[in-house]
């Protein structure tokens, strides 16, 4: 018995290697034109979510990334722009028949042209062999396609709001129809360029409403109080009948004599003079974080504390410094409205302030409401105010002893106010100690734990004396 013998290997059929080979090329060929494709709407897709402010940056990446696509056609994206089909974005593998293309446009939108067919009409145009155009596109197929060695055609419509607006067209040198693939592709193609037409509406109309707004929103602030709109818009205030109580530093200016002002003026220089001293102290004002709370005429009214407080003393403090500057500025003012003839008589402020527990918040209906302070401490301001000298700021005792570590007074008459049991005790600003002894006025010296301030003109020869015993006194026990 033989061990073994020589076994021939079966026959290789020839034909299935051919036929396997062709289909693993084929399957080759349809996986790279399906990551062809999907590199392609990837690609838009991005520059979609990049560029929301315009849609061209998504019309050019549609014509370049269809290139990829459709290696031999030229591809276009064109808009209906008034009564006329212009081109938005356009490529091709030859820079010549792209420029040949580009100059048929403009063109006109009727419904005999292939163009003016799809917008008006929102359906899709498929002609795969040009020379054999329905009658209503011949003449356009003749003169246009066929004279520009195209040989198919097929449009698709992009639309806005379910209506055609423009159209993408791919347009090749051979004849025949697209294939399933591709005619999928370029409906990808169109409902990427809707949704960045969609976008750019969007985003434009957003801006626009929010220049709106912000319009709106510019001339709502000149009408009311800067630290109330900025707690309106941050939603810290609700427009909600309701009210609290709380310390507040509370100012009241007006005009001295202003009538007889207004009877020397025309009405349109009072209105310049009237609102150049209200821009103007508006501005000291905001500079001081002053909370406007109304203007009446040639009337005043700010306060502190609310709705931003930076400490009671504080607070009492910004106000009769803002007070101090504004009386300092109406006077250059007036030197300057003299000199341009406008006034020949005085043209001076009253400024009364007081501090104390006031009512703040929102009062009056459910549809209008002023956000505002009411009581008896700011019936006191307004009181103050009318009793201040003309060019003058007049305290309340309260508000008084607040500033009193730095600001030079003179105590007047107590006046006699409606809710209050006693007279109130009233301190008319003659100055501020650093300033006053800067001329020589007054003496004064501070630092942390001490203040003196002497008046030297208000001393006489015995408490002049006093006060030199006072001193040595104080030297004394120091020097222990």
């Amino acid at each position: 018995m033989s061990r073994g013998g020589d076994q021939k290997s079966p026959a290789i059929d020839d034909d299935k290697l051919v036929t396997a080979s062709v289909e693993l090329n084929q399957l080759k060929c349809e996986l790279k034109e399906a990551l062809d494709r999907q590199a392609a709407t990837g690609e838009i897709l991005r520059v979609i979510s990049s560029s929301p402010k315009s849609a061209q940056p998504v019309f050019d990446t549609i014509v370049r990334t269809g290139l990829t696509l459709f290696p031999d056609a030229t591809i276009s994206i064109a808009l209906q722009i008034n009564d006329e089909v212009q081109v938005a974005a356009i490529a091709g593998p030859d820079p010549a028949d792209v420029e040949a293309w580009r100059a048929r446009f403009p063109a006109p939108v009727k419904r005999n042209t292939m163009h003016g067919f799809v917008i008006l009409d929102g359906r899709i145009v498929d002609v795969p062999d040009v020379a054999g155009a329905p009658g209503q596109f011949s003449e356009g197929a003749k003169n246009n396609f066929l004279a520009s060695g195209y040989r198919a055609v097929t449009m698709m419509p992009i639309s806005m709001d379910d209506a055609a607006v423009g159209v993408l067209a791919v347009l090749r040198k051979t004849t025949g129809q697209l294939t399933a693939e591709q005619f999928a592709l370029l409906q990808t193609f169109t409902d990427q360029a809707n949704i960045a037409i969609d976008n750019t509406r969007l985003v434009n109309d957003m801006r626009q409403t929010n220049e709106v707004l912000a319009t709106v929103s510019d001339q709502l602030a000149k009408y009311i109080p800067p630290q109330l709109y900025q707690s309106i818009i941050a939603g810290e205030q609700r427009a909600a009948i309701e009210a609290r109580r709380k310390k507040l530093t509370v100012f009241f200016s007006d005009i001295v004599g202003f009538t007889e002002i207004t009877d020397q003026l025309e009405a349109e220089e009072l209105t310049s003079l009237l609102n150049e001293y209200l821009s103007e102290m508006s501005q000291i004002a905001q500079a001081h974080d002053a909370y406007f709370d109304k203007f009446i005429g040639d009337a005043m009214m700010f306060y502190f504390g609310d709705p931003v407080s930076g400490g009671v003393r504080e607070d009492a403090t910004a106000c009769v410094r803002m007070a101090i500057e504004m009386q300092r500025r109406l006077a250059r003012l007036q030197a300057g409205w003299r000199e341009q003839g406008l006034i020949d008589r005085p043209f001076q402020a009253r400024i009364g302030i007081n501090t104390g527990y006031c009512t703040v918040g929102n009062f009056g209906s459910n549809d209008r409401m002023d956000y505002t302070i009411i009581g008896g401490e700011v019936n006191l301001a307004a009181r103050l105010e009318e009793n201040a000298d003309a060019g003058g700021i007049l305290l309340s005792a309260e508000t008084y002893s607040l500033v009193k570590d730095w600001l030079a007074v003179e105590e007047r008459e107590a006046i006699t106010v409606k809710g209050y049991a006693k007279p109130i005790r009233t301190f008319a600003v003659k100055g501020i100690y650093r300033d006053q002894a800067g001329q020589g006025r007054l003496i004064h010296r501070e630092n942390e734990g001490f203040s003196l301030t002497l008046d030297p003109a208000r001393l006489n020869p015995e408490s002049k004396a006093e006060v030199v015993g006072a001193l040595r006194s104080i030297l004394s026990d120091l020097e222990k």
